[in-house]
């Protein structure tokens, strides 16, 4: 019969088996805990925007033929996909979304355990899970960004056990992996990039042959392209190829060009103060671990790889030098590593020169407050983000959430909009939004009368802004919507400075002629939003100018 100490040491081996796994899984249950609080949460426009395109790809309508945007195609085939499995509602989307989160923050600590210790890679995928989770990043909204992460990070984890195992197989797969998140979003690219440039910098350090590093490279590009290829060989079939190409490579890069170089720096400092608020702690820790990085000699095998990993995720924010909070998110994984680096070089720096041996229990407090030094203070830093962020983890309701978010953007009215237009249309019906609502069009299961489902790149400065007027006009007028909803509210059309006014002078002289208001909601925040329906909308008039109106074809029945 084993001893009482037997039973002891095993029982303390088998805890130290399983903490590490434990400590993650309770990580996971407070994400899965705060986000099914979240799933009512509703829909902004780019949410919108992914949910209706893909709505319309599981009606069997590709992207770019109905709906147009710059963005490549696979969030909304990834839409499509979580949609299909959890349903066409806004639950059903962040139900998916959260998923994706929880298996990010898996593959964060399969990542950096790779390269520190255990304690680190429990350290790291915590620090993401709270910063990815932060309205500072608008965390509580399925963006492109949190699904380019998981493809993202297994390209690189498999890249990895290729280069440990010399598997050349295993280079395709990363290549792959790392091609779909491009396709979730295009700065997802920076991600390839970062992987070659890992294998440049093996080659140039003596691992690697010249005609080793060709064929392994050559592996991994092949693997990028193919996801790349396979889409825009369906798009070429269904013949959207055309309009992809306009809206992704041409209108993107116009696009991108829109921010002058003398307000870059402005723009990143507003936008980085907001997106390190609540948690500037866990930021403040990551930028001890990039110094860290930079000077610590036990890093010196892993220092390149975390410093391009830094650079490369850094640069998936710069594209057009908007730097909006939720392209941060593609920032978070190596801001969350490089918090595991602190975590691994605090615990060494004040475990050095301990003893062993126990000599009382002051000595044990003493003993494992050094060796856990690094992970106590980001526990702190952890908590003391959460305080801050208190009520929109554990209380706020879900609609003021998006009120705290966007102001007094009509994303909680669309709900209702959405409502009254499926109450009184038949499925083949068709809407026109004139604002960048299309989260309406998904609420509403109808389809929209026009491929510009934004205005705002028809209110941009550039070539393009006058001909897309017209061409969105002529398609408004030959399909002859039943409902045409009217934004006129300025955060949905963005128009620039000395912006090509014709549409709107347009639809003045359009709903004059052709429609009656049948619908009103006027956004009297902080008094309830008031919402008029058929005679009532015709006889109010509107308080604020945050309103939506809803306007019915005559003689449509």
């Amino acid at each position: 019969m084993p001893s009482d100490n037997a039973r002891a040491s095993t029982a303390a081996s088998t805890f130290a088996r399983w903490k590490t796994p434990l400590l993650l899984c309770l990580v996971l249950l407070f994400v899965i805990a705060v986000r099914a609080r979240l799933l009512d949460v509703p829909l902004e426009r780019d949410e919108g925007e992914y949910a209706y395109m893909g709505q319309l790809i599981l009606q069997g309508v590709p992207p770019y033929v109905e709906a147009y945007n710059m963005k490549f195609p696979g969030t909304y085939l990834m839409y499509a996909l979580v949609m299909s499995v959890f349903g066409q509602t806004a639950q059903g989307i962040h139900l998916g979304f959260m998923f994706a989160n929880c298996v990010s923050i898996a593959l964060i600590f399969f990542l950096a355990r790779k390269l520190l210790s255990e304690t680190a890679a429990l350290a790291a995928s915590a620090s993401y899970a709270v910063l990815s989770l932060s309205p500072s990043v608008l965390g509580f909204a399925a963006h492109a960004t949190h699904f380019v992460v998981p493809f993202a990070l297994g390209g690189i984890i498999v890249l990895l056990g290729a280069v440990e195992g010399n598997r050349p197989r295993l280079y395709l797969l990363s290549g792959v992996l790392c091609g779909l998140a491009t396709l979730m979003k295009q700065p997802g690219a920076l991600f390839a990039v970062f992987c070659v440039a890992h294998l440049i910098y093996r080659y140039f350090s003596g691992w690697e042959t010249a005609r080793n590093i060709s064929m392994r490279i050559g592996l991994f590009v092949a693997g990028v392209i193919a996801p790349l290829a396979a889409v825009m060989v369906w798009l070429q079939l269904n013949g959207a190829f055309g309009r992809f190409w306009f809206w992704t490579i041409d209108y993107a890069t116009k696009y991108a060009s829109q921010v002058p170089a003398s307000e870059v720096f402005n723009v990143f400092s507003r936008n980085l103060a907001a997106v390190t608020s609540g948690f500037l702690l866990l930021w403040l820790i990551a930028a001890a671990g990039f110094i860290v990085t930079l000077f610590n000699r036990k890093l010196k095998a892993d220092r390149p790889f975390l410093l391009l990993l830094a650079l490369f995720s850094f640069l998936t924010i710069a594209p057009g030098f908007y730097f909006r909070q939720h392209y941060f998110v593609t920032f978070l994984p190596a801001v969350a590593i490089l918090a595991g680096v602190f975590v691994d070089y605090a615990c060494w720096f004040t475990s050095r020169g301990l003893k062993p041996s126990v000599e009382s229990s002051s000595s044990v407090v003493t003993s494992v407050a050094a060796r856990y030094s690094g992970l106590l203070v980001l526990i702190v830093a952890i908590a003391a983000g959460v305080f801050a962020e208190r009520e929109y983890l554990f209380s706020e309701p879900p609609a003021a959430i998006s009120r705290r978010a966007y102001g007094l953007n009509p994303f909680p009215e669309s709900v209702e909009i959405a409502k009254f237009i499926e109450a009184n249309s038949a499925k083949d019906d068709k809407i026109a939004i004139l604002g960048s609502e299309p989260q309406i069009l998904f609420y509403s299961h109808r389809r929209s009368a026009t491929g510009y489902i934004y205005v705002y790149s028809l209110m941009e400065k550039h070539e393009y802004s006058l001909a897309m007027q017209k061409e969105m006009i002529g398609q408004i007028e030959s399909a002859r919507p039943k409902y045409i909803v009217f934004v006129p509210i300025d955060a949905s059309w963005l128009a620039w400075k000395d912006a090509e006014m014709h549409i709107l002078r347009w639809l003045q002289g359009e709903l004059q002629r052709n429609y009656t208001v049948v619908g009103v909601a006027d956004i009297v925040a902080p008094e309830p939003t008031v919402y008029k329906w058929n005679d009532e909308a015709r006889n109010y008039s509107v308080r604020s100018k945050w309103n939506v109106l809803i306007y019915k074809r005559n003689g449509s029945g």
